[in-house]
């Protein structure tokens, strides 16, 4: 007899997870709605992910651990587990971050109550390496307001999030609808704003809803990757050394992806289910936030202050 399909898919993209692992499969596998199965894919990790996937999958049916011959990148890396998902709701999940007991109930809840509403997530705090509790100085709640994410026009939700780069952590590793997810171009786009790219195609298919009570707990350590343009002196998503973000050159490197993240929003304006005048005033749109954060950065470089903000997650 064919086992049921879940209704729930928590996909896991790790490498090297070993250190907040467990934490992050325990908040999973003690979740109240248990109608779910973990997918992990491993890109190809040295130190003990493998043993700690391996026996949980040994005795819990519902985790599938799959490990890559050899690491093909963050970004395969997270599109390959929504591939071989099978639930009607799809979520990712880190290895380092941790869920509240009720998370996957509140959200199915959401999901089947509101068929408008594509993607949901609970409302996010920092931990750090202990668990204690830390700021998350870029995350944003809306609480569902009549100008957030939630709202039925799609150039609100739109403008929302293409105004909010660095507003990805919480709304990304939410739940979402697995058949809307693989109507977007890309699922998770080959650029090292993805995330962000990603969610603002979904804002133009639907509505999120933000779920009020704290049950999402993102890890905040030094030791994060990053699928996006990360802090001084640090590597970027595509393994590049960058330059310090107050030079000029640093300021090249963060640009340079710019024309890239323009023709990804174009096509996903394009190609959005909305009708042609929305289409042009969320293209008007993408012109103002790009002009306004190219400006924003110029001055921060001149005056010596930071432009970029570290992201955070990826295997």
């Amino acid at each position: 007899m064919e086992r049921a399909l879940p209704t729930v898919t928590v996909g896991m993209p790790v490498f090297n997870a070993e250190r907040y692992l467990e934490a992050a499969l325990d908040s999973i596998q003690s979740q109240s709605f248990e109608d779910f199965e973990v997918v992990i894919s491993d890109n190809a990790s040295t130190d003990g992910t493998r043993e700690i996937c391996e026996s949980r999958a040994a005795t819990d049916p519902r985790i599938r651990y799959i490990r890559l011959p050899q690491n093909r990148g963050v970004v395969y890396n997270f599109n390959n587990v929504f591939r071989l998902s099978s639930g009607k709701y799809f979520k990712w999940a880190a290895g380092d971050d941790v869920c509240g007991a009720d998370y996957l109930l509140r959200a199915v809840e959401a999901l089947d109550n509101d068929p408008t509403i594509v993607l949901t997530w609970a409302k996010t705090t920092g931990i750090d390496e202990n668990g204690e509790r830390v700021p998350m100085e870029y995350e944003v709640s809306d609480l569902n307001s009549p100008i957030s994410v939630y709202s039925p026009d799609p150039v609100v939700r739109f403008r929302r999030l293409l105004r909010n780069f660095w507003w990805v952590d919480g709304p990304f590793y939410g739940v979402m609808r697995s058949s809307v997810l693989r109507t977007t171009r890309w699922v998770h786009p080959p650029h090292p704003s993805g995330d962000q790219i990603l969610l603002v195609e979904l804002s133009l298919r639907g509505r999120f809803y933000e779920i009020p009570e704290e049950l999402f707990f993102s890890r905040v350590h030094a030791g994060k990757t990053s699928r996006r343009h990360v802090a001084l002196h640090e590597r970027s998503a595509l393994g590049d050394q960058m330059a310090p973000a107050t030079s000029l050159i640093g300021l090249w490197q963060g640009l340079r992806f710019y024309p890239a993240r323009l023709s990804m929003y174009a096509s996903t304006i394009s190609n959005a289910p909305i009708r042609w005048p929305k289409k042009l005033i969320c293209s008007w749109e993408v012109v103002r936030a790009v002009l306004y954060w190219m400006v924003l950065r110029s001055r921060q470089v001149f005056s010596g202050r930071s432009p970029w903000r570290s992201s955070r997650a990826g295997a």
